[in-house]
């Protein structure tokens, strides 16, 4: 066995796939990967958008995290939305005139993904930088053939959950690009139709060719920076010139002789630590998956991780976040002794924050791992700049429009995130590797992952099916493949349920996990048949 590969887009994985064929390790594999997803989920991710990482390295058993957030540009200012505010939407999500923070130049944080995927490559990676960039130029000018869920969310005219925000189409017809490339020239997509990006397979060759300085600080730069300054927006050269990744350990915790990765703020990992810290309090294993019992602790553990998240998270280098403090024995005792007492938890206005995200897991037979997340964002900003093939991000949505905020804007900051990707260690070594696409139910379905392989000896594919809870406001929700006597139960304890329709439902987002047996030590994976991804054994 070479290694497993878990997308959530069939092509992903293939290309995942021949990496490991030719040789690749898994940290080449991923980097193949993440640039492929940028052709086939180009309205979730690309070179115009922002992520994290985390990597094991099985030689050295060097744990390293890669945050490539998208940063807000270094002629923003705190109050640059605040006269344009018109009212908040659904949970704190804010709704501006024109929607300027959510579609044109003025959403757009300067973009990292290239500078995370070059960096990962040139620490770990086997392949040289042109092979790994080489499926997704052929997978841009050979094309694709689109499908069914793809079709159908490009074609999407209205915004079901947020009606004053706008429809994808409104992004896609925002540029004369974008309605070219991602529009079909206006006639949209159907399922079946091979879809070709002329564009973007030349600006990745010109990368491939010349390394990420052409994007950076050369004529790509030139090009998006005049675009930019037409279009009204803030970015300009020096954002691109003086963007940086930020590298870290990561994050630290055990949870039942296990030890969890995760990334450091302002991405989620801290609140996954805290949530599995509360866990740990109670015999999940004894209450039974599923049970009354099992979902009420679960949903409540879910609620207290939120309630710090709102609190607290946000970028360390404008604010203080008190991780510490987040994750000490004192903090778990609190929220455990609220929980079992059965005591009522209260949120504050927490963020909404779509789902338009992609994934990646790799694990290989020299231990090596990968867990990356990366995203345009909410879904997209809609801008496109001539010749160049993508679409960038829209990061600036999220940001707090008032000043004095931890998540209010400030020149080269970072937003608060809910991208988690887990590596869990086991003696010393890698043993899982849990990521999934889904907004804020990146945070419980990552967690529910942990705890199905960890407590109830789950294989992947087990932990990826299994039905979940998903508890961050006024209400848990559940998957209709929960036990109906769970509703009685937790009305009971003054709870709202609401229950999905869908069985297997893919807003409950879509979890990829690469895990070692046991007994054997080999490896598989699974991808959540939510979405339709898969895991590749090669």
């Amino acid at each position: 066995m070479k290694g497993v590969v878990a997308a959530p887009e069939l092509e992903t994985a293939e290309v995942g796939r021949q990496i490991l064929l030719n040789d690749g390790n898994a940290i080449d594999a991923a980097v193949a990967m993440g640039f492929a997803q940028g052709v086939v989920a180009p309205t979730m991710t690309s070179i115009g958008g922002w992520g994290i990482l985390q990597v094991y390295n099985g030689k050295t058993g060097e744990s390293l995290c890669i945050d490539f957030h998208g940063r807000a540009p270094l002629r923003a200012s705190a109050d640059m939305y605040s006269d344009k505010v018109i009212g908040r939407l659904r949970q704190d999500l804010w709704h501006l005139e024109g929607n300027i923070n959510a579609i044109g130049h003025l959403a757009v944080a300067t973009p990292g993904n290239l500078l995370g995927y070059w960096e990962l490559h040139q620490r770990f990676g086997r392949m040289s930088w042109k092979e790994v960039m080489q499926p997704a130029i052929d997978l841009a000018s050979k094309g694709f053939a689109v499908g069914a869920e793809l079709a159908t969310t490009w074609a999407a005219t209205s915004t079901a959950s947020q009606e004053a925000l706008p429809a994808m189409w409104d992004y896609i017809s925002f540029t004369e690009d974008g309605l070219r490339i991602f529009g079909n020239n206006g006639k949209g997509w159907t399922p079946g139709d091979i879809f070709v990006n002329q564009d973007y397979a030349n600006t990745l060759t010109e990368i491939a060719e010349n390394g990420p300085d052409v994007f950076y600080k050369g004529w790509i730069a030139e090009r998006i920076a005049k675009d930019f300054a037409n279009g009204g927006g803030l970015i300009d050269t020096t954002d691109l010139k003086e963007y940086q990744v930020s590298i870290t350990d990561p994050l630290s915790g055990g949870y039942r002789g296990h030890v969890v990765n995760v990334n450091q703020p302002p991405a989620s990992g801290v609140q996954v630590l805290e949530t599995l810290n509360i866990l740990e309090g109670f015999d999940l294993r004894s209450m039974g998956f599923g049970s009354v019992d099992f979902i009420y602790t679960m949903a409540m553990a879910q609620k207290a991780g939120f309630v710090d998240r709102g609190s607290f998270l946000g970028d360390p280098l404008f604010t203080d976040v008190p991780v510490e403090k987040l994750l000490s024995a004192e903090q778990a005792e609190m929220w455990i002794k609220k929980i079992r007492n059965k005591e009522s938890i209260e949120l504050p206005n927490l963020p909404y924050e779509p789902k338009h995200t992609t994934t990646v897991s790799t694990m290989d037979e020299e231990g090596n791992a990968v867990g990356m997340t990366h995203t345009l964002a909410n879904p997209a900003s809609g801008v496109v700049v001539d010749g160049l093939g993508f679409m960038f991000n829209n990061a600036m949505t999220m940001f707090y429009p008032y000043p004095g905020h931890p998540n209010s804007i400030a020149p080269g900051k970072r937003r608060m995130a809910s991208m988690c990707p887990l590596i869990i260690l086991k003696d010393g070594k890698a043993w899982a590797v849990i990521s999934s696409p889904g907004g804020t139910r990146i945070l419980t379905a990552n967690l529910q992952g942990a705890v199905n392989l960890i407590d109830f000896d789950m294989t992947p594919l087990e932990a990826v099916y299994a039905p979940r809870v998903h508890n961050e406001g006024d209400q848990v929700d559940l998957e209709s493949r929960s036990y109906y006597s769970v509703n009685d139960g937790l009305e009971a304890l003054g709870m709202k349920v609401v229950r999905s329709p869908r069985s297997m439902d893919p807003s409950f987002a879509n979890l990829n996990i690469v895990a070692k047996n046991r007994d054997s030590g080999s490896l598989s994976g699974a991808s959540d048949p939510r979405g339709r991804g898969t895991s590749v054994v090669v």
